[in-house]
């Protein structure tokens, strides 16, 4: 319950309706490009095989460090957010690091 709270609080369409727009127009470029909505999600995560992709959306992920541009999957096991582009991120040793924001939850954890 308390994660699904979450979730609703921390995803939102964009800033403005024009925004969320070209958002959504970029994400379908995205897909075309990559073989479809499933495609892209089953290459962007580790999915189990009877895993059916029902609806992605273009959102925005609220982060301790401000929002972060992405798609938001539904499927019927998963949850899942990925960043449009890798975010830089400082190693415990000082190294900077590049890579895609990922997050993925189980649905049946949010019930």
């Amino acid at each position: 319950m308390i994660v699904s709270l979450l979730l609703l609080f921390a995803v939102k369409t964009g800033p403005s309706v024009s925004s969320a727009a070209l958002g959504k127009m970029n994400l379908t470029v995205k897909a075309i490009s990559e073989g479809g909505f499933e495609s892209l999600y089953k290459q962007t995560f580790s999915t189990y095989p009877n895993e059916k992709l029902k609806k992605s959306f273009a959102c925005y992920l609220s982060t301790s460090t401000g929002p972060v541009a992405g798609t938001l999957y539904l499927s019927n096991i998963h949850v899942a957010f990925c960043s449009d582009r890798p975010l830089c991120f400082t190693a415990p040793s000082g190294q900077e690091t590049w890579t895609y924001y990922k997050v993925l939850i189980l649905v049946k954890i949010l019930h």
